[in-house]
C-alpha cells in the first residue's frame, strides 16, 4: 500500500483533557478543534498529525470500542485499497465512504485489535463546514 502520511488518532472519553495534555505539556499545536475532535501538529514536525476524538463519536465507529490509538494511513484512493484489502481475506469493519467532514475512509483492525483507518481526503460537505464554522 503506497500512503502519503501516517496520523495517530487517541481515542478518549475526555478530549479536552487531553488536548490539554499534548498543547500545553508536549508543545502541539491545535489545526482544527470542533469538540469531539481535535487535529494537532507540533511546530517540530510538520508532517505529522495527532488527533484526539471522543471515543462515543460516529468517526471512532469501529465495529466495536477501540481502545488506545487509530492508525489512519492517508492513500491516493480508499476504494482500491479496500478492494485490495477484501481480496487478501482481510475483514473490513466499514466499508468505504464519504464523510461530511472531507474523507472517504475505509476501516479496518489489525491482528491485535488496532484500528486502521484508510483515508482519503476529499472536500468537505458545504453545509456541514457552516454549521461547523457558525457554532465557533
Amino acid at each position: 500500500m503506497r500512503f502519503s502520511t501516517l496520523g495517530v488518532c487517541v481515542h478518549t472519553e475526555d478530549v479536552p483533557a487531553v488536548r490539554a495534555f499534548y498543547v500545553d505539556v508536549l508543545g502541539f499545536a491545535v489545526t482544527l478543534d470542533i469538540g469531539w475532535f481535535v487535529s494537532l501538529r507540533h511546530p517540530d514536525h510538520d508532517d505529522l498529525d495527532l488527533c484526539v476524538v471522543h471515543r462515543d463519536h460516529a468517526l471512532a465507529g469501529m465495529g466495536g470500542p477501540v481502545a488506545g490509538v487509530v492508525l489512519a494511513f492517508l492513500v491516493e484512493d480508499v476504494h482500491a485499497e479496500h478492494a485490495r484489502l477484501v481480496e487478501l481475506g482481510v475483514p473490513v469493519d466499514v466499508a468505504p465512504r464519504d464523510e461530511p467532514w472531507g474523507q472517504r475512509r475505509c476501516l479496518v483492525r489489525d491482528p491485535a485489535g488496532t484500528g486502521i483507518e484508510l483515508v482519503q481526503a476529499t472536500a468537505p460537505d458545504p453545509a456541514w463546514l457552516a454549521s461547523v464554522t457558525s457554532a465557533s
